[in-house]
């Protein structure tokens, strides 16, 4: 039976996530910071783990890995954008602490739910891909939230630029703007625009894909609302080796 580790259990990705993996026979546990919530990661099956990514240190974090010994680590913990400090000490820190814990822990395999758009805005105008609308969206979304977009950017640059030392199987799955409608099971995957919403359902469930599919490993890819069934469009990714970070890092 497949175990799998989630920082930030108690997201609302995090959840449907453990739904479809608890559905398929994961061992999941579940790493939350808040102890009000154990019944709740309960009910869906998992098993809570009550820790402060903040607080803990990479050895701390590690210890925890090494205690559950999961075959995958996922993260899709975060602060949620409102607060500039949490926003650096989990998105950015706490998220660069995971990497290195799973690394002292010898766990290999790392999917990190990241963001469409997170990239260096000084060193391109916009990807190629991007039509009048995207831009536009873009521009939007980092007048909104940029200091969140910069946690992520620098984040996710750590993960894919310091792997030498880590070698950690990752992938960094960049959902677009996030709707709590039931997911349909089809998206758009790869270098796609802005301008549809897309379910956390149905990014879980390209999460649980990429579990399956080591194809995806070292990859960067956007998700977004489409129309292709969420298992051909990994795959069509995949095959093409589509890496939407590339280069604008």
């Amino acid at each position: 039976m497949p175990t799998t580790l989630i920082f930030g259990g108690s997201g609302k990705v995090a959840r449907q996530l453990t739904r479809q993996l608890v559905s398929q026979s994961h061992t999941v546990h579940s790493i939350i910071r808040n102890p009000t919530q154990v019944s709740e990661i309960q009910s869906l099956g998992a098993k809570p783990i009550v820790q402060s990514v903040e607080e803990s240190s990479v050895s701390q974090l590690a210890s925890t890995i090494k205690q559950v010994s999961p075959e995958v680590v996922v993260w899709s913990a975060g602060a949620g954008g409102g607060n500039p400090e949490r926003t650096k000490t989990v998105d950015e820190e706490g998220a660069i602490k995971s990497f290195d814990a799973c690394t002292e822990a010898g766990v290999k395999r790392y999917i990190i739910v990241s963001a469409v758009d997170v990239r260096d805005r000084n060193k391109n105008s916009y990807p190629e891909w991007y039509d009048e609308e995207s831009k536009k969206r873009s521009d939007s979304v980092w007048d909104r939230i940029g200091v969140y977009m910069e946690a992520k950017l620098r984040a996710d640059r750590n993960l894919r630029t310091q792997n030498g030392h880590r070698e950690l199987k990752y992938t960094i799955v960049r959902p677009g703007g996030l709707s709590n409608e039931p997911g349909t099971g089809k998206v758009a995957a790869g270098k796609v625009g802005l301008g549809t919403m897309v379910s956390r359902e149905d990014v879980a469930t390209v999460v649980v894909e990429c579990i399956k599919n080591d194809g995806t490993i070292g990859l960067a890819f956007d998700v977004v609302g489409g129309e292709t069934p969420i298992q051909q469009a990994v795959k069509e990714v995949v095959d093409s080796h589509v890496d939407t970070f590339e280069g604008q890092y």
